[in-house]
């Protein structure tokens, strides 16, 4: 009599489970000597700390200005809503930054006239600034169209240039061309319209001025190069 029940022989079963085994780990070993584990090298580490550290090198230096406004050592005058500090890679012999406390731009392109009243007491703590420091010297007043670091800033620097600092043509051409918006311009403009979108320069327009010849700001030479520019400013301030 059946009862449903079938006997397997243990032998055949376990002979079955043990080639199956065998044949897993075969597979196994085949798969790891195809694909061997892939090895950094020492290069490889270095490369990627140093592109950690560029990463983050260039987002500090981005920020730098928001670690300046609380240098004491740099600050020249600090109200409620500005401070005035000193440049620390001047471009001139005299050539201090103002920069709002509380506003949160980075970039003078989204002013509009809401932000006119700032922008006036920024033109007359410049101003004042130059009467009682530097009553003798010509300076320029007014923002970069593409800023090289974040948070507002207003350049107040003195018009020869002269400093170990200027070094390239990009540097002297962010000053010395339409790159350089004039403040009392800008805030005419905004009085006028509101906002700064018909007058602020495009970015092709921008990398066309930052690429301008050398030409002195005080008289029609053009300069071949930095150095040849530089000697040329040295006997204008003499």
């Amino acid at each position: 009599m059946s009862c449903g029940f079938q006997f397997v022989n243990r032998t055949f079963v376990s002979t079955m489970s043990t080639n199956a085994f065998q044949e897993l780990m075969k597979s196994s070993r085949k798969t790891t000597e195809k694909s061997p584990p892939s090895k950094r090298t020492k290069v490889d580490v270095a490369k990627e700390v140093s592109s950690n550290k560029s990463t983050s090198g260039k987002h500090f230096w981005k920020s730098g200005l928001t670690h300046a406004m609380n240098d004491s050592e740099n600050i020249v005058e600090s109200t409620d809503s500005l401070v005035i500090i000193k440049d620390k890679y001047q471009k001139a012999n005299f050539h201090y930054l103002i920069m709002p406390k509380d506003v949160q731009l980075n970039s003078p392109q989204k002013l509009t006239n809401l932000n006119l009243h700032l922008l006036k007491d920024m033109q007359q703590k410049a101003q004042v600034l130059i009467n009682d420091l530097h009553p003798k010297a010509k300076f320029k007043i007014g923002f970069h169209a593409k800023p090289s670091m974040d948070h507002l800033h207003l350049h107040v620097i003195s018009t020869d240039f002269v400093s170990s600092c200027m070094k390239t043509k990009k540097h002297w051409n962010s000053f010395n061309t339409e790159h350089f918006l004039n403040l009392s311009d800008l805030i005419t403009e905004l009085e006028e319209k509101g906002n700064l979108d018909d007058y602020y320069p495009n970015d092709k327009d921008i990398e066309l001025y930052l690429k301008k010849p050398l030409r002195c700001n005080q008289c029609p030479f053009e300069a071949k190069t930095m150095p040849s520019l530089k000697t040329h400013l040295d006997a204008h301030a003499c």
